[in-house]
Formats: structure tokens, sequence, C-alpha cells
């Protein structure tokens, strides 16, 4: 917490390793942790380089950011609310992204057919089917061959990804939290 009552986030590693951005005090974000991005980056850093990133559920950015800091190529960031992830990313003057402030059924339904390599899912605890959520990512092709899928929940959610085309290859709890990597079907 800094004098202003802002939380601050810590990049942990990349170009810009030890910079920190600000959540406000007032805010609803719940951004994912130190220890669960540097995990989440130790199982994929060899699949980050020069890629192209969605951030979902962006908050405060601090997934993409870190992506960028390490070396993806393009980074969306898509929230409903852009306010925190604006200040962060200019804060740090970050180049190859862009913010996306809608809906995310409106924007997985209108993504212009652009392809990930990585898609990163974060919604608020509970509030959001995960099935919706895969099956819109899934039958909206926005995952590239071989991409990988990342979706943080509560770790009491119960994700029915049956019929989802996405395939479970890994999951993992931390805390109260459950991160699971998926897979598009081929």
């Amino acid at each position: 917490m800094n004098s202003s009552g802002s939380s601050l986030l810590r990049i942990t590693s990349g170009f810009f390793k030890g910079r920190q951005i600000t959540l406000p005090r007032s805010s609803s974000i719940r951004p994912t942790t130190d220890k669960i991005r540097l995990a989440l980056f130790s199982i994929i850093q060899d699949k980050i380089l020069s890629v192209s990133v969605l951030d979902l559920f962006a908050g405060s950015g601090i997934f993409g950011i870190e992506a960028l800091s390490r070396g993806a190529g393009w980074v969306d960031f898509v929230d409903i609310n852009v306010s925190s992830v604006k200040k962060n990313t200019a804060d740090i003057d970050l180049k190859n992204f862009r913010i996306i402030k809608k809906d995310f059924r409106r924007f997985l339904k209108s993504c212009e057919k652009r392809k990930y390599n990585i898609v990163f899912i974060d919604p608020p605890y509970g509030f959001y089917s995960p099935r919706e959520i895969l099956t819109l990512v899934k039958n909206n092709e926005i995952l590239e061959k071989n991409g990988i899928l990342i979706y943080e929940e509560h770790i009491n959610t119960d994700i029915d990804y049956s019929g989802t085309g996405m395939k479970l290859t890994d999951e993992r709890k931390y805390g109260d939290t459950m991160i699971r990597i998926f897979r598009g079907e081929q």
C-alpha cells in the first residue's frame, strides 16, 4: 500500500522487472498475485516470446503487462472498465498493445477473427459461467492451433468444460485460486 492508499503490484520478470503498477484502493479488481504469475510464466516461459496474447477481464492489466515484459509480441487488454489498465500501461510506457473497452461476450463474438497464442481469462470469481466463456473462445476461433488458454477461478468453482471444444491439460491450486490450462481440441 502506498501513501495514497493504493495497492502496488510488482512486475516479476523481464524488461520491466521490479517496476510497480497501482491498483486504486476503491477498486473491485482482484489481480493475479506475484506467486501465481511467477508459477504461470514458469509453465509458459518457452512459449511467450513474440506471441500474441489476450488478457480477457484485464482489470489492472498485470498479466498482459508481465507478458510484454517477458517478450510477448502483442497484447490485447479487454475489460468493461479500462481505467486501471490505461493508467498502468501509460505509467510504464508500453508498446505493442491495444486496450479494448468491451463486454467479454461482445468482444469474443466480434474480434475480427484475430487469433491468439495465449489467452488469459481471469473473470470476477463466481460471476460468469466458465463453460460459456470457454465455448465462446472455441466457437469464435480466437485460440491459435496449439495455443494455450489459462483460466483463473476460485478453487471451489466447478468448470464443466465438456462440449466446449477445450482440452484440460493441467490444473494447479494456489491458496483459494485454481489455475486450469486448456488447449483447443483438434
